[in-house]
């Protein structure tokens, strides 16, 4: 009895799933009169898709009309395009104009953070990723997080609605994803097409799986590659399938482990591909454009590959998918469907799986309900949000409910936080007897309070050490704060005689406490008021301290100081565009050998850069001042030298109580591939520089180092790595006596 119960609820069910698949077939294929319903398969193949489009040319030329659009990977991408209503003019229009690098690299520019992300990226500027907590460390579950790929689909579908299916669409549409937990072919067909196509393209590994009604999901072509049986399944009786997936590597290209993996993905991926193709009948077409040359990950030889389609499509036989005009003009009448610019948004409701509260987010995401948005409005909230550099994903889809549009976001925090590792290193050598080195790490907990409160510490080892910690506290509103903090350091300072001849080194050793109040006036602009605490030491080197008395100068500091910062700077050591303002003022009451006296600090420093195609030209304007009682030691020491702080001296060789510079440096971006998970450009460039030094060290006679304006100049190639700057240069400064110095420079992590 429980068996025959059993046989006959699985009997139920697969008749109602065969009536609606026949049902789902129906509907697809419904436009399909006196002609046998049509399918487009388009197959996955990175960069190799360009060919996809060549054979939409090739349709439309033919006057054939297609019923049902089945994509994977960037066969969903074009195919999602085709399907909503693109012609392939425009779709090769978008091709054009999509920045296919941007779209595996994760973060957002410079000039898109708030003011503290910024100063901690160019403090720390190695960033692996690593996250800590009580368990240890934890990573991300993919090399990208998919946040620069949804914005580089948005930008190329635009504002596109959720559909209850996407047989609602111009043209019925399916793209093919795959479930990672067992592999199995996933076939996407309602919701956010933007995500649909998002999840077909996530390659395994490299982009983090898309979650999607509580499916892992990544690339379709893991499972299939070529889904010619899917389109089959939905009813069509004729299929045009175009396979470029990729060629076997031959025995000499298999020389490396990756090599060797790709070639095993290939062999999986191409077993799936024979097996839909050996399923096409005498009645279906198959077009294998030849591809060879382009790589997967080869976008910029994307006009190539649609040629290699155009050449494939011509020479295809097309005999029999021919519709009669009248029928075809009906059919483009209905593919070419308007689309608008803007869309509506009535409403908005934020997913928030984060720390941060609701209003921060929706302050950050700057979109108002019951007003009209582009697509670019869109992509800029998004990136406003993810700009906090706390989020995973930041993610949208526009629901239709009844006759109105509600905008869904969905903000997720990093999984591998909420405490961040990164890191610094800091090299320059003058291949003479001058070397600095450097290295730190830093500790950000980020998330304390709902307004982004964090606690960020950091280590520094080397030439120069220095402990850190700071606690930031926002208060009333994220941008304004109280932050408290303390800092250890010890610089080692070279002290030279004038003909460059070591004196020894001179040790200066402070601890700084530190309150500080501010107000961000913007993500650029911060106004802030400290009050600062220090203790300091300096120790001579023994042929100075012989000629002073003394071998070591203690002294004690407080007071109040006043800071202003604009950054618009879009890159801190190679700017293309943008400008920096930063200003700052101090007042202390110093004593120094019993000695009670006043002194205040100055600090000046404005840069700006802008760009035409590949040259740069960069400004740069830096006073820093100390100024105290007359004739009391002056207990700041400001400098010059090194590459592009005075070019031709030796690192931080001239010091003084008050320093002046300015340089205007080109640079020319050389070559570099467009398409990479990490931007890392090369450039050439020479500057001109300026500067003097005023005020004797420590206002100590033994240690005069007072100059005239000095010229100097540099020549040097500077690469902008995944470790921060680095530069190889040369240099060469006038000295006294109209000699002239001069020096090569390699430097690693230095911002000038």
């Amino acid at each position: 009895m429980k068996l025959n119960f059993a046989l006959g609820i699985a009997i139920f069910m697969v008749s109602c799933w065969s009536w609606e698949l026949k049902a789902e077939q129906k509907v697809i294929c419904a436009q399909a009169k006196n002609r046998p319903c049509t399918a487009l398969v388009l197959g996955g193949g990175g960069a190799r898709g360009g060919a996809h489009l060549g054979v939409l040319r090739q349709l439309e030329q033919q006057g054939i009309a297609i019923d049902l659009v089945v994509g994977s990977s960037i066969g969903a991408f074009i195919g999602g395009l085709y399907a909503t209503g693109h012609s392939p003019a425009q779709i090769e229009q978008i091709l054009q104009r999509l920045e296919w690098g941007s779209g595996f690299r994760d973060k957002v520019h410079r000039d898109e953070m708030p003011l503290r992300r910024k100063e901690q990226q160019d403090a720390f500027p190695v960033r692996l990723g690593l996250g800590v907590d009580e368990s240890g460390l934890k990573t991300p579950k993919g090399v990208l997080l998919g946040q620069a790929m949804a914005e580089l689909i948005l930008q190329a579908y635009g504002a596109e609605l959720n559909h209850a299916d996407f047989d609602q669409l111009a043209i019925p549409f399916r793209a093919i994803a795959t479930d990672l937990s067992n592999r199995d072919t996933v076939v996407l067909a309602q919701g956010s097409l933007l995500h649909a196509v998002q999840a077909s393209m996530s390659i395994p590994g490299v982009v983090r799986p898309m979650e999607l009604d509580g499916r892992m999901l990544v690339d379709g072509g893991v499972a299939n590659n070529l889904p010619v049986s899917i389109a089959r399944a939905l009813g069509a009786e004729r299929v045009i399938a175009v396979s470029i997936d990729a060629p076997l590597l031959k025995k000499d290209q298999l020389d490396s482990a990756f090599a060797v993996t790709d070639q095993l993905t290939n062999f999986l991926v191409r077993q799936v591909v024979e097996r839909e193709i050996a399923s096409l009948g005498p009645q279906d077409l198959l077009i294998q454009p030849q591809l060879d040359s382009i790589g997967t990950l080869d976008f910029e030889l994307l006009p190539e590959a649609v040629r290699a389609g155009d050449l494939a499509a011509q020479q295809a036989q097309w005999a029999g998918f021919h519709t009669t005009d009248a029928d075809y003009q009906l059919w483009l009448a209905h593919h070419r469907a308007e689309r608008t610019e803007r869309v509506r948004i009535d409403s908005i409701r934020l997913d928030n799986q984060s720390r941060l509260g609701d209003q921060l987010i929706l302050d950050r995401l700057a979109l108002q309900p019951n007003q009209l948005y582009r697509s670019a409005d869109l992509k800029e909230g998004l990136r406003q949000v993810y700009g906090v550099d706390t989020f995973e994903r930041v993610s949208m889809q526009l629901v239709p409910q009844d006759d109105k549009t509600e905008l869904q976001v969905l903000a997720q925090e990093k999984s591998w936080g909420p405490g961040y590792l990164n890191f610094r290193l800091a090299v320059e050598d003058d291949f003479r007897a001058n070397r600095y080195y450097q290295l730190a790490a830093s500790y950000t907990y980020t998330n304390l309070s709902q307004l982004g409160a964090e606690w960020h510490s950091a280590l520094a080892i080397g030439t120069d050490k220095k402990l850190q910690t700071e606690l930031y506290w926002p208060v009333l509103s994220a941008r304004t704060y109280v932050s408290l903090g303390a800092v250890l350091k010890n610089e080692v300072l070279g002290v030279q005689d004038q003909g460059l001849l070591s004196l020894g080194e001179l040790l200066h050793q402070e601890n700084l406490l530190y309150a500080e109040s501010g107000w961000d006036l913007s993500d650029h602009a911060r106004l802030s008021l400290k009050w600062q605490q220090i203790r300091g030491q300096y120790e001579f080197p023994r042929l100075v301290g012989e000629q002073l008395g003394t071998h070591d100068l203690g002294y004690n500091r407080d007071g109040p100081g006043l800071e202003f910062v604009w950054d618009r700077l879009n890159n801190p050591a190679f700017p293309s565009r943008g400008w920096r303002i930063g200003a700052s003022r101090s007042w202390f009451e110093d004593d120094v050998l019993h000695q009670q006296t006043s002194s205040q600090s100055q600090d000046l420093d404005l840069m700006a850069a802008r760009s035409w195609q590949r040259h740069t030209l960069r400004a740069r304007w830096h006073w820093q001042k100390y100024q105290g009682a007359e004739g009391a030691l002056t207990l700041e020491q400001h400098s010059l030298g090194g590459l592009l702080n005075l070019s031709g001296y030796p690192k931080n060789y001239l010091f003084g109580s008050e320093v002046r510079f300015a340089s205007l440096v080109y640079l020319y971006r050389m070559n570099e591939n467009r398409f990479s998970i990490v931007s890392a450009p090369f450039y050439l460039g020479t500057s001109l520089e300026r500067g003097k030094v005023a005020g004797n060290m420590l206002n100590i006679r033994e240690l005069a180092n007072q100059t005239d304006w000095i010229w100097a100049g540099s020549i040097f190639a500077g690469w902008d790595s995944p470790i921060g700057p680095v530069y190889l240069g040369y240099g060469m400064a006038e000295q006294e006596q109209g000699h002239r110095t001069q020096r090569y420079y390699l430097s690693i992590g230095q911002n000038y």
